[in-house]
């Protein structure tokens, strides 16, 4: 079936698209009373949220820099660790806004460094970020001010789990967006009707996202976006711990994507408003910004028959943006390409015909059917994927921390027809397992090792070169990578357990 180190599996691209719950089938769409599909709401009003978090206002908006201009950072690399004012390990995130500013987080704590500083600025949750003991309040499931009252029995709160920050992108001008880990024991079944309803957990609120914009005064304004399945009833809150999150800066600007434990949301953060009055249905202010959720799925060790039993999905470890906007997500499971929607109410409704591609369902055994992007043994079997880039010729690479069974090779690359497979090693990697994979401009795919540092290969030459610990990362322990293509030449950012590096002169 297949060879190693490059051969090539032909693929016919069914889609298939998973029904939410555990176990039953998809849930139909409840129309909530004086709400429903909103469209296209105003700006959100500042504000820190519960806790007493951030501040008023929208932070400030200078122009951004020219995108394919060298922008306010020289072209030289640079690291950053406790010298540079990081107080905790590991990195678990490095990424730039539409200003340039340079965005840090570990799991406790989020750094900013702006152009032409050198030591990083620490904000935490005394500057507004849903952390530790500021916790973000509820009334009947909405997110209401400090000063809205609310019965006690109506009260739940939010704020992360105690592993705190699990990613972060940059967005717009002087914004970030925090991913959490979440809470999400799993197995509720609130409605007692085998649909895996979760609204009477009272970790639903739990993770989720932070929209942080930077005051002129350097304050925070904090904003959290609670995920929540848009028009079935306020019933199935199962996206918590973002795993990853994307953020358009070309093709639709000012979109924001994020992966969770489960599906994957798109929110237009623009569009994030406060519900008015206080206790306006959720739907009605949420379909407003946010779709929740998408996702491709497989089942268990069989064909998905329709009925929702025995599926597999989630992890969402990878997502890319396509040159059209569309997005790539792969997961520990399943990989697809969803399309974009303006809407993010039919963004969610339109169910299957939003993917244009999904792999690995229906998939056999003998090696026939919808090949998953990893062969394994049997459909539902885990592919444990960790990253998705897309290059600038179109080819789209996928990484693995290594599929259960069936091939040893854990990188592929798609080019719109069949799959091409490699051994980790024979792109330069010093390990099988690969934590994340990235695409630079020129067409070369980085590679990052769990304890092996950072590998790029070069596919036109087949050559590869490291980069490792002592020789431009502080660290070979790499937690995630990203691209940044605003500025030319790029910049390739490095998080690792020893601090970051910020690369823009490229072996």
């Amino acid at each position: 079936m297949l060879g190693r180190g490059g051969a090539w599996v032909a693929l016919a691209a069914a889609v298939a698209i998973a029904g939410c719950g555990s176990g039953g089938k998809d849930p139909a769409p409840v129309t909530p009373p004086g709400g429903g599909a909103g469209g296209g709401g105003g700006g959100g009003d500042g504000g820190g949220g519960g806790g007493g978090g951030g501040g008023g206002g929208g932070g400030t908006t200078p122009p951004r820099f020219q995108f394919g201009t060298q922008g306010p950072w020289a072209v030289e690399n640079a690291t950053y660790g406790a010298s540079a004012g990081i107080q905790e390990s590991p990195v678990v995130g490095f990424s730039t806004d539409e200003t340039q500013n340079r965005w840090l987080a570990t799991p406790s704590a989020l750094y900013l460094l702006r152009p032409g500083e050198t030591t990083f600025r620490r904000y935490d949750e005394g500057d507004g970020l849903h952390l530790g003991a500021n916790r973000m309040r509820y009334c009947r499931d909405r997110p209401v001010r400090p000063e809205t009252p609310c019965a006690d029995a109506d009260v739940s709160w939010g704020v992360a789990a105690p592993e705190g920050i699990r990613s972060i992108v940059g967005g717009g001008p002087d914004e970030v967006f925090v991913g959490y880990h979440g809470i999400h024991p799993g197995g509720s079944d609130c409605g007692a009707n085998g649909d895996g309803e979760d609204w009477c957990d009272p970790d639903r609120h739990s993770g989720k996202i932070d929209r942080v914009r930077l005051n002129a005064d350097g304050t925070l304004a904090v904003e959290r976006f609670d995920l929540v399945a848009g028009n079935h009833g306020a019933k199935y809150w199962h996206d918590r711990s973002i795993y990853r999150m994307v953020y358009d800066h070309f093709a639709h600007p000012h979109t924001l994507y994020a992966g969770t434990e489960h599906g994957v949301d798109l929110l237009f953060p623009d569009q994030f408003r406060w519900p008015d009055p206080p206790m306006e249905w959720l739907d009605s202010f949420n379909d407003d910004y946010m779709g929740d959720h998408l996702h491709a799925s497989v089942c268990k060790d069989a064909p998905c028959d329709g009925s929702g039993a025995n599926q597999r999905l989630g992890d969402w470890a990878g997502l890319a943006i396509d040159a059209n906007g569309d997005l790539w997500h792969a997961g520990k499971w399943a990989a697809g390409l969803i399309t974009w929607d303006a809407d993010p109410f039919h963004w969610v409704a339109r169910n299957g015909a939003a993917f244009k591609v999904a792999f690995g369902d229906p998939y056999y055994p003998d090696g026939t059917g919808n090949m998953p992007v990893f062969p394994v043994a049997n459909e539902g079997h885990d592919v444990l994927m960790t990253g998705v880039a897309v290059c600038p010729d179109g080819t789209v690479w996928f990484s693995s921390a290594g599929p259960a069974d069936g091939v040893m090779e854990t990188v592929a690359s798609w080019d719109g027809h069949r799959f091409t497979h490699y051994l980790s090693s024979a792109l330069g990697l010093g390990e099988r397992p690969v934590r994340d994979i990235a695409c630079l401009p020129d067409g070369r795919v980085v590679l990052a090792g769990y304890t092996t540092g950072v590998s790029i290969w070069d596919p036109a030459t087949r050559t590869s070169r490291s980069i490792r610990a002592g020789s431009g990362l502080p660290s070979d322990r790499v937690t995630a990578i990203e691209v940044d293509r605003m500025p030319s030449p790029p910049t390739l950012h490095v998080s690792t357990a020893g601090g970051a590096a910020a690369i823009r002169v490229l072996p």
